[in-house]
Formats: structure tokens, C-alpha cells, sequence
């Protein structure tokens, strides 16, 4: 049985010097994405947040259109804010005839 008192491991691997290493260019294989590069935040790029814009502002709209005509037989929102609506403010004016008033 061969001794190997004179060789002692510390059980890592040795530093080895390479010598220098030959580059060679990325393989681009045609079947795959043309883009190199999409910049994104947090995995939201450009094309989608601008579909999740569009999405959010549809959602947006028929919430606001809710509301309005949800809230627009309150007579403090219809008097105060919905009247003074530049182009349908005059669909909320609610006059109420002279005999039919009680005070």
C-alpha cells in the first residue's frame, strides 16, 4: 500500500490556471424569438401594460358610468356635481312644478 503522508487535502478542489479561453459567439437558433432584448419592469413590458391599460381604463369607464347613474338620484350629487356637467348637466335638473311643491 502506497503512503501519502507528504500529500494533504484540505477537500476542496486546487486552483487551476487555464490558460486563455477561446470565445465564441452565442448561438441564435432560427426557430427562436427575433428580439434580443424586450426591457421590461418586473416582467411588464411595454405591449403589456399597454393592453392591461386598456383593459383597466374599459373597466374604468363602466364603473364611472355605473356610478354616475347609480348616485345620480341622490339629490346633493345630482344638484351639487352632476348638474354642472359641461355638455349633460341639463339631464339632472329636476324642476318640480309649483303645485306639485308642498312648501
Amino acid at each position: 500500500m502506497p503512503s501519502y503522508e507528504h500529500f494533504q487535502s484540505s477537500g476542496r478542489t486546487p486552483l487551476r490556471v487555464y490558460n486563455k479561453q477561446p470565445t465564441y459567439e452565442t448561438y441564435v437558433s432560427p426557430y427562436g424569438p427575433k428580439t434580443k432584448h424586450v426591457p421590461n419592469f418586473m416582467g411588464l413590458s411595454m405591449g403589456k401594460a399597454l393592453r392591461f391599460g386598456y383593459i383597466a381604463s374599459g373597466f374604468g369607464v363602466a364603473a364611472g358610468v355605473f356610478a354616475v347613474f347609480f348616485f345620480g338620484e341622490v339629490p346633493r350629487v345630482r344638484q351639487d356635481i352632476l348638474s354642472k356637467l359641461p355638455v349633460i348637466g341639463n339631464y339632472w335638473i329636476r324642476e318640480v312644478p309649483p303645485e306639485d311643491n308642498p312648501f
